[in-house]
């Protein structure tokens, strides 16, 4: 081949290599992000994918996802048609937390995790076993790899009424006694040896043999005082299958096809995507629209249940080059979709070298808004999110009874906004309504004319101040916040004040707080891998002040809550995620006696913030009973025997749940308290029983702890002394003639130091031979008492260094190693649970940006030299 073919074909392959990275980095307009608005030139067509929409299952290490969802729209129309919303799901196989036992088959299906079936790499099951063939799902419960201690006598509680527990050890220690109970009664046993799975198997619907419950035995002790067994690894599933067919209803969409490959659903009939509403689509996903001319909507996920929850933005990898990150496609950040107000943003301004982001190249940016305060006779203000969190920046004019404007921000000062609220609350003379940072507002008294109310208000115990206000009017409480005087920290506007002969009541419309806890910023602050750049009243801009190693498996804390997960893949994968916590400070809460008596009435109590609540609908084991009136009662006269769950709904709050036992008349239960409430290794406790009726004493009661009869009954007093000589979770039941017996569960903490390690980092991600790399690792001791631990550094399996580490309990340090290989090649690095990678090359990668400039450079030489 002459010279001048050879270099036209080597520039024609140069030139198609940088077309072809251009094709994977663009993104299509039919997917990408969360927020569809019509305003962006979104197209009619519009997919959600596990990659775009943190709602659905995800499994980053594989790069696999389970759902999908596509809606067909119309321009001008806020109609999805008939069949115009489908959405498809498959089962895909992922790994055990427990490593040992290899994987199992998971499938999304409407936004949550189910079980699918064993596969021929689950260790525990001889043949591959598929409930989704049957029509069958079943919830995932527990799949974890934590560590547990167990005791004689003490119980592993699991899921839906299971308890594994450990009866008796052999003197040897080489063999457990084991039953598993439901619902108190032992329904299994078995005997085993350390290194052993205890794994319950019984049918599933249509399905034979499924293993119900795997806990995995690590190690077995029997000791002169202490027999234990050592739990490492325990997987569930729930008993209670979703069984789907052909022509099934979920909310607004109907199964149209379902196989062993997977689930097809379409809406059976046209969707409205109304102003203002939340549409239920099916189980616990739903589309949020705006309460705006224009049409814009979300996919979103029910999480008003007590817990832990993760937001992520759209991924990066080979298909979506994400590169920046705004509310739009990051659900984390801060975003008003009625006005479509957002602040914040994350942006790669270069494209990433290796596995590792430059300093400075990660740039974020956030600016403040108006909007709107959801009482609506209040105006605006402004807020500004801020790593994911939202924040007050200032007041506009007018605002609050403020004549003038206010801006913290140009005083480079935020408060976090506490509350935000229109929900209707009623108090009584005498009552308070908890606000946040040890706020109190109390209700001190109503003037004999029913239209004024003395309000004073409460900070931990102590007034700060009172003030007269008159109904549908506002009272407001100033502080200052730096060098800003006399803004209103706390607002609640007051709709209406009651006097009659029985009650004075106030009710409020309105609430909003912001936090007296204000964060003062600076040029230079750093927050995780994040620095300011620049702050004024218009913005905060930072960027990474040091490069950041997107080393496989690492998780990056990159500034406040926000971090940076990383796929434990050979391709580089990653988004960025924050974790909130639904707390309960608007959660439901059912004031009712434990034990209820058929065919008398009982009264219901609802209250939130220790206020009652109105129209909160009430369900007795799912089915409506009724719904609380204005000073947040329900009378309810029970009609059937059990142990039941109440639950209390109502739309703008955390459902509330409680247990209640239903008798017979005239049936007595024996009711258990036992103190001290927090119950540590070596305590004494007082076990007290009362009746289910007096609530009085009963003595004569034989108590059981852990099975094993407390000595002695109770005495006069209803109650006896216990010692406590191990750790662990214990059944204590009580039990006498005449009585139905009682039974409660508590928790014994154990004296021990608890290491965990966390914010694991090496940099860089690539070197040359020789060069070391930074390994970083966040040690804390969780646990109770002051410790030592041994932080062993290992590459490629085999220790290499170590660190001994003592730590007060509560407390945490940074450990740091410096490490260096001569050889190419990939190095994994482990410390404690957490592992990542790096890799070593002899010389700079060939085709960088400046070798490809090389090789053009130097066929354009060769090209002129054969012309010449």
């Amino acid at each position: 081949m002459g010279t001048k073919k050879y270099i036209i074909i080597l520039c024609l392959f140069l030139a198609l290599g940088l077309l072809c990275e251009t094709a994977v980095a663009e993104v299509s307009d039919s997917t990408g992000n969360r927020i569809w608005d019509e305003n962006s030139n979104q197209s009619l067509t519009y997919t959600w994918t596990p990659q775009t929409y943190s709602g659905f299952y995800y499994d980053l290490d594989t790069g696999e996802g389970s759902e999908n969802m596509t809606v067909q729209l119309t321009a001008g129309s806020r109609s999805i048609q008939k069949n115009g919303l489908q959405y498809e799901t498959k089962p895909v196989e992922t790994e055990f937390e427990f490593g040992d036992w290899g994987s199992y088959q998971v499938i999304g299906f409407m936004a949550e995790r189910y079980f699918a079936g064993y596969t021929k790499n689950s260790s525990f099951v001889k043949d591959e076993i598929s409930v989704i063939s049957e029509g069958q799902l079943s919830k995932i419960l527990i799949d974890n790899d934590d560590k547990k201690s167990l005791y004689t006598g003490s119980s592993l509680i699991l899921e839906e009424g299971y308890s594994l527990n450990i009866v008796e050890v052999d003197v040897s220690g080489d063999t457990v006694w084991v039953q598993l109970e439901k619902d108190g009664n032992v329904i299994d046993d078995g005997f085993l040896s350390s290194d052993t799975d205890y794994v319950y198997e019984t049918e599933l619907g249509g399905v034979d043999k499924v293993p119900l419950i795997a806990v995995h035995l690590a190690q077995i002790f029997s000791g002169t005082e202490t027999n234990a067994v050592f739990v490492e690894g325990i997987f569930q599933i729930s008993d209670e299958y979703v069984q789907i067919e052909n022509g099934d209803r979920f909310g607004k969409m109907e199964i149209s096809s379902t196989s062993s490959s997977g689930i097809t659903m379409k809406n059976r009939d046209s969707i409205t995507l109304s102003k203002g509403n939340t549409i239920e689509i099916m189980g616990i996903l739903s589309f949020i629209v705006a309460d705006a001319s224009e049409l814009r909507f979300a996919p979103i996920v029910e999480t008003s249940k007590p817990g832990n929850y993760e937001l992520r933005g759209t991924v990066h990898d080979e298909v979506f080059d994400t590169t920046v990150w705004t509310p739009f496609n990051f659900e984390g950040f801060y975003y008003n979709i009625d006005e479509n107000v957002s602040t914040e943003s994350l942006t790669l301004t270069k494209e990433i070298s290796g596995r590792s982001v430059d300093n400075e190249v990660l740039v974020y940016s956030t600016s403040p808004a108006l909007v709107k305060f959801e009482h609506e006779g209040w105006g605006s203000y402004e807020v500004v999110g801020f790593m994911a969190e939202k924040y007050f920046a200032g007041y506009p004019d007018n605002t609050l009874g403020n004549s003038k404007s206010v801006s913290v921000l140009s005083d480079s000062i935020l408060a976090k906004v506490l509350i935000d609220d229109d929900n209707k609350k009623s108090m009584f003379t005498g009552s308070s309504i908890t606000l946040e940072n040890g706020y109190s507002l109390k209700a001190s008294e109503v003037d004999v004319s029913g239209e004024k109310v003395i309000f004073e208000l409460y900070k931990d115990g102590k007034l700060v101040d009172s003030e007269i206000i008159s109904q549908n009017g506002d009272y407001i409480y100033e502080a200052d916040i730096g060098k800003a005087e006399g803004v209103p920290m706390i607002a609640v506007h007051i709709n209406t004040v009651f006097r009659s002969q029985e009650t004075d009541a106030v009710f409020i419309e309105g609430v909003f707080q912001i936090s007296d806890d204000y964060i003062e910023l600076s040029q230079g602050d750093s927050f995780g891998r994040m620095e300011i750049n620049t702050i004024s009243s218009s913005g905060i801009k930072m960027k990474n002040d040091d490069s950041i190693s997107l080393s496989k498996g690492n998780t990056i804390d990159l500034m406040g809550n926000v971090k940076l997960r990383v796929a434990d893949s050979s391709v580089l994968r990653f988004y960025p995620y924050v974790e909130i916590e639904t707390a309960a400070q608007d959660q439901l809460e059912i004031e009712t006696s434990d034990v209820l008596v058929v065919g008398q009435a009982a009264e219901i109590l609802v209250t939130a913030r220790s206020v009652s609540v109105s129209d909160v609908e009430i369900l007795l084991e799912g089915k409506s009973i009724g719904t609380t009136g204005d000073d947040g009662t329900l009378m309810y006269t029970p009609g059937q025997e059990g142990s039941l769950t109440l639950s209390a709904k109502k739309a703008g709050y955390i459902s509330g749940t409680k247990d209640v036992d239903i008798v017979g008349a005239g049936v007595l239960k024996l009711l258990l308290s036992i103190s001290p409430e927090t119950i540590r290794e070596g305590d004494q406790i007082n076990i007290k029983v009362t009746d289910s009726v007096e609530k009085k004493p009963v003595s004569g009661v034989d108590v059981y702890f852990g099975g094993q009869k407390v000595e002695g009954q109770t005495g006069t007093d209803g109650s006896v002394s216990y010692w406590i000589t191990a750790p662990g979770t214990y059944t204590v039941n009580a039990t006498k003639t005449g009585y139905e017996e009682g039974k409660t569960v508590i928790e014994v903490s154990e004296d021990k130091a608890n290491f965990k390690f966390s914010d694991f980092s090496i940099e860089p991600a690539s070197v040359e031979g020789g060069d070391a790399v930074a390994i970083k690792v966040n040690v804390a001791n969780t646990g109770n008492i002051a410790g030592e631990t041994e932080v062993e550094l290992l590459i490629n399996g085999e220790s290499v260094d170590s660190k001994t580490v003592s730590l007060e309990a509560g407390t945490s340090t940074v450990v740091e190693f410096s490490h260096a290989e001569k050889e190419a090649g990939a190095y994994t690095v482990e410390v404690g649970d957490l592992s990542g990678s790096y890799e070593v090359t002899k010389s700079a990668p060939f085709f960088s940006g400046i070798a490809t400039f090389g090789i053009l450079a130097t066929a354009f030489v060769l090209l002129r030299k054969r012309r010449n």
